[in-house]
């Protein structure tokens, strides 16, 4: 059962996460679950040879999804370059039908702006959500999956439905289990509640099932 959706901490023996790897350093193991994206703080003149290899990458099986790749306003000296390989990446998920994990920090106009411009068909989560609720708001209004770690706002939780939630690990030291502890206390519903509906979310954001 997959319950941890982003973390980057690879472990060819974690077969419950979807661990995310840089395109250059992908070699699958078997049984393990990976996305592959370029990154915003490292895109540059070259992103287009990394979009090359992603391409190929992507169409591997154990590739779940396509991510993170986003828009990062703190990078400024790349955010034109940032956008088209964003792009990109866009067009590429709605090519191969695999959803796209997005990093986004103070874009979020342009990221809906984008969503409503390609009216993709696959889903789009926002990774590491830890926003007020009134960017929360805005995003589920547009459908939007939001996926939570270690570091969040409690008031934004609250508000996200039980079937647009994701949980995940990202870089912290806890593991997927004490996080989702603590997002099924901010929610008031038991642990294996939350388990319930986090793992219907995963079947059918990744697996279309």
């Amino acid at each position: 059962m997959i319950l941890d959706i982003h973390t980057h901490h690879l472990d060819p023996s974690n077969k419950d996460c979807i661990q995310n790897i840089e395109i250059g350093l992908f070699n699958p193991q078997e049984g393990c679950f990976y996305s592959l994206g370029l990154h915003p703080w490292k895109v540059n003149e070259r992103w287009e040879n990394d979009f090359d290899l992603l391409q190929v990458h992507s169409q591997h099986p154990s590739v779940l999804a396509i991510g993170e790749a986003g828009l990062d306003r703190f990078v400024t000296d790349n955010i034109s370059l940032q956008k088209n390989a964003f792009e990109r990446q866009i067009l590429l998920c709605e090519e191969i039908n695999k959803p796209l994990i997005i990093h986004c920090v103070k874009c979020f106009n342009e990221l809906i702006a984008l969503k409503r411009q390609y009216h993709p068909h696959v889903p789009w989560i926002v990774h590491g959500f830890r926003n007020n609720p009134f960017i929360a708001e805005r995003l589920l209004n547009e459908d939007f999956y939001l996926s939570i770690g270690e570091r969040y706002q409690a008031t934004a939780i609250e508000m996200i439905p039980n079937d647009r939630l994701l949980a995940e690990t990202d870089e912290s030291t806890k593991n997927i289990f004490s996080i989702i502890q603590g997002i099924a206390l901010v929610k008031k519903i038991s642990h294996d509640e939350l388990i319930d509906h986090l793992n219907k979310n995963v079947q059918k954001v990744f697996f279309k099932a």
